[in-house]
């Protein structure tokens, strides 16, 4: 440059660099912490002057972190960023008011001393931004808030470092300057005296200053100096005003890829009109970065093909999730629902239907257990199945439903067991008991290892021994059933035990708490045997309108879903109207509701006037299921006890004591009202 005359200094300016990890991590906050919120965020960003390109300042994940450290060799940079909630919100928020206020920050840390003591805040930016999380897409607009005050005048050539005299005194104290306090600095150089020293920023004061060098760390890969000198020359003339008609030295502190600083850059200049910033009110702003097109306006980013698919799938999957927790159930836990392991008993329309429920809610972990094949009968009322799985003819329901559901959502964790359920009154002949007591172990395993059983297989004596040891093994029961045109969808009582306060009392309603509730057998007075011996094919088959398995499907998921969201889970209670006092409107809406709203023990329904009714029962003392007498047996005899029942029913009724009604044959039976109290809702 020419030293004839003076020559106004030009900035080169910031270039915002995204990592994809920012954009991320952006999505994360606004789905489950800002919801609706569109609140400034703080930020962090940084740079380096190693081996610079560009005026490059980036983000990335780290920075809605405040105690984030830059990466090596690099240098912090104070940030704020604006997410707005619609697109036209983002178009129509007034940018230069924005820009104003961003800037008037600046201006009070540099007036209050702030920036002395943290020199990063002369370093500031902030993020308009607009997250389009459905398609993923990103709108964008950085700026870098300065004062427009008078220009800066270089007087003289710009020099390298290696070039003035006694470089190698100034390389030394430079060397010796800690890292975290190379972005802003004071270089002491009395030549005379041979004071060489590098001093940090809170040792400014307005003496001999022609002997200072007023350093920075520069990103430029430039002749100019990067955008970052024009604050810091803002705020020096700020701090000491006598410097306004002064020379002054700049040291633009650059890093070459071995670390060296010979090509650092010094810059005389001077400025001749004085400014007063704390007059804040009187003071423009400049600082909008410029698009790809060199223009003013905003940018955007299409993170779709970027991500990877599974990670895509997962958070599109889990979008209308979080957007409850924004404005309708802002309590909804959604990690206990991720995290809850479901096996469903059974695989045709019942259990794909549930399964289908279960993904929509966020349940990850479904495995499912059946022992058929796809048939052509399936796929219409069977939504996991296609035509060409039953003219494959070898495909079983199980392990190709749960493909289908990996295929659905790949974050899912799926399994399909292909094993026959034992059932009561079943004999097993001999060439099949070894196959049948390794079914039971995985069987066993199974349960064991999920949280939450369901029971939707076609027949009744099939769901005995998947209720056997959800109550044997604790573990949450929902039970679905079918008829032509009704449903019976049910949460078994629970067989855990844990401290805590029983239901409360209210006029009008009877309570019965988690562990006192029946579960599917509980109103049998017989043990179930072979319902399909001797049965037609009508009769063999569960025929039923083709809405009620999809209906009583989401009334059971939706009724773990609500068990789950209750403070005490399976032990909380159920409500129904005391006998005598009728159904009513008043009665109804004194019921307990949880997270989700009331919380029932069982749900029948008819589509033939198209009702359901909420009764709920007590556990049968000598129920053929979940009694302390089956429960014992099994547990002291194992194996043993369950081939006996598998061997003939009426074992059941012998060990429970039920057979013994049958030897009242047509007796009348009287009952106390007080000892029998028997709700409306029971009657169906």
């Amino acid at each position: 440059m020419s030293t004839e005359k003076e020559i106004i200094l030009q900035f080169a300016p910031w270039e915002s660099f995204v990592s994809p990890t920012f954009w991320h991590k952006l999505a994360e906050l606004k789905l489950d912490h800002d919801r609706l919120s569109d609140s400034k965020r703080s930020i962090t960003g940084h740079y380096t002057n190693r081996n610079a390109s560009g005026c490059l300042l980036e983000v990335d994940y780290t920075a809605y972190n405040r105690m984030a450290k830059p990466p090596k060799f690099s240098h912090s940079a104070i940030g704020t960023i604006y997410n707005k909630n619609t697109i036209e919100e983002f178009k129509a928020l007034d940018k230069l008011q924005l820009l104003a206020d961003e800037g008037k920050e600046l201006l009070a840390d540099m007036c209050s001393g702030g920036a002395l003591r943290d020199p990063s805040l002369l370093t500031r930016f902030f993020v308009l931004s607009f997250a389009d999380l459905k398609c993923h897409s990103y709108y964008y607009w950085f700026a870098f808030p300065c004062p427009l005050t008078p220009t800066l005048k270089l007087q003289g050539a710009v020099q390298k470092l290696r070039d003035l005299p006694n470089s190698s005194s100034y390389i030394m104290a430079l060397k010796a300057l800690p890292t975290e306090s190379q972005n802003f600095f004071i270089l002491y150089a009395n030549v005379e005296k041979n004071i060489f020293e590098a001093r940090s920023l809170s040792s400014l004061d307005d003496k001999n200053v022609e002997f200072c060098y007023f350093g920075f760390a520069d990103p430029s890969e430039y002749e100019h100096p990067a955008w970052i000198m024009r604050n810091y020359a803002a705020f020096l003339l700020q701090q000491c005003p006598s410097f306004v008609g002064k020379p002054l030295k700049f040291l633009g502190l650059r890093h070459n890829q071995q670390m060296n600083i010979d090509d650092s850059l010094v810059w005389k200049v001077i400025q001749t009109e004085a400014c007063d910033l704390s007059q804040s009110e009187n003071i423009k702003f400049v600082g909008w970065e410029l698009n790809k097109n060199g223009k003013m306006g905003p940018r955007m980013v299409c993170m779709r093909d970027s991500m990877d698919p599974a990670k895509l799938a997962e958070n599109s999957v889990n979008l209308n999730l979080k957007l409850m927790k924004w404005r309708l159930v802002p309590d909804l836990n959604l990690e206990i629902i991720s995290q809850t392991k479901c096996l469903l008993f059974g695989a045709g329309t019942l259990g794909c239907a549930v399964a289908r429920n279960l993904l929509s809610w966020g349940f990850k972990h479904i495995t499912l257990l059946d022992s058929g094949k796809v048939g052509f009968s399936n796929p219409v009322r069977q939504n996991l199945y296609t035509h060409a799985d039953a003219v494959a003819g070898n495909r079983m329901k199980a392990t190709t439903a749960a493909q289908r559901l990996k295929e659905i959502n790949p974050s899912a964790e799926t399994a399909g067991y292909v094993l026959e359920i034992p059932m009561p009154g079943h004999t097993i002949g001999e060439s099949l008991l070894a196959q049948t007591k390794e079914h039971l172990k995985v069987i066993e395993k199974l349960v064991q290892d999920h949280d939450v059983i369901f029971l939707l297989t076609d027949s009744r004596e099939s769901r005995w021994l998947p209720t056997l040891l959800g109550a044997a093994k604790e573990k949450i029961v929902i039970n679905a059933a079918l008829g032509f045109d009704s449903y019976l969808v049910m949460r078994h009582g629970t067989t855990r035990k844990e401290a805590g306060d029983d239901g409360q009392e209210i006029e009008g309603l009877k309570c019965i708490n988690g562990d006192q509730l029946g579960c599917y057998f509980c109103n049998d007075v017989t043990a179930p045997g072979n319902s399909l011996k001797d049965r037609t094919l009508d009769q063999q088959c569960t025929v039923t309108r083709p809405g009620v398995s999809n209906i009583a499907a989401s009334y059971a998921v939706e009724l773990l879903v609500a068990l789950l969201q209750h403070p005490r889970k399976e032990l909380a209670p159920a409500y129904y109207a005391q006998s005598g006092r009728g159904r009513s409107e008043e009665t109804e809406e004194k019921v307990p509701e949880g997270l989700l709203g009331i919380l029932p023990h069982s749900i029948r329904g008819m589509l033939c006037n198209y009702e359901n009714i909420l009764p709920a029962t007590q556990k049968f003392a000598q129920c053929i299921a979940c009694s302390a007498a089956v429960l014992n047996e099994y547990k002291k005899e194992g194996h043993a006890f369950l081939f006996k029942t598998f061997e003939t029913a009426k074992f059941l009724e012998d060990l429970t004591g039920i057979s013994e009604f049958k030897r009242l044959n047509s007796e009348i039976i009287d009952f106390d009202d007080e000892e029998f109290d028997m709700s409306d809702s029971d009657e169906d």
